[in-house]
């Protein structure tokens, strides 16, 4: 089986970290050498906080760029970030072999109202500027390889039983 990278994509409290623990756990349960990558471990590594939509970009770039090399050195990539524009999305499937595209699309209402980190909270009261999905527009995949549809008779466990059906089918 060839090394793959797997873009795990959605807005901020969508459950990224969590499917994408899953998925690494899973895949080194396989005997497969896995990395994660995490956007919120990445921005501290690239000691890189500013969130316009232009360094957003360029720091998704980056991860574009390292995930290639880590998938080109025989190496699975999970990387879950919410990398949501779709120059991204082009580079990444021209770039990275075996790429394949994870979005978990979650309703803004819902992730307003886990928000454990309180961004949205923090948004709305003016305290925070530059949301992807509020105040930056956010390209969400036109045709992600896998599409993770959340509703409220979902959870994780059955999201990533879902998640692995669908990888299943892939192969």
């Amino acid at each position: 089986m060839k090394n793959k990278c797997y873009w795990i994509t959605g807005l901020s409290a969508t459950g990224k970290t969590t499917i994408s623990k899953l998925l690494t756990d899973h895949l080194r349960a396989s005997k497969r050498k896995v990395v994660l990558l995490d956007g919120d471990e990445l921005r501290s590594v690239f000691h890189s906080n500013s969130n316009t939509r232009e360094d957003r970009l360029a720091r998704g770039f980056k991860y574009s760029e390292l995930c290639k090399l880590l998938v080109n050195q025989e190496i699975d990539v999970i990387i879950a970030v919410i990398g949501l524009f779709k120059e991204l999305h082009e580079w990444n499937r021209r770039n990275i072999p075996n790429y394949i595209e994870v979005f978990i699309d979650t309703p803004l209402s819902e992730l307003k109202n886990r928000d454990p980190k309180n961004l949205y909270r923090d948004f709305d009261l003016g305290k925070i500027k530059n949301m992807a999905g509020l105040n930056i527009k956010a390209d969400y995949p036109l045709q992600p390889d896998i599409h993770l549809k959340w509703s409220s008779r979902k959870n994780v466990d059955i999201m990533f039983d879902e998640l692995l059906d669908k990888l299943r089918l892939k192969n």
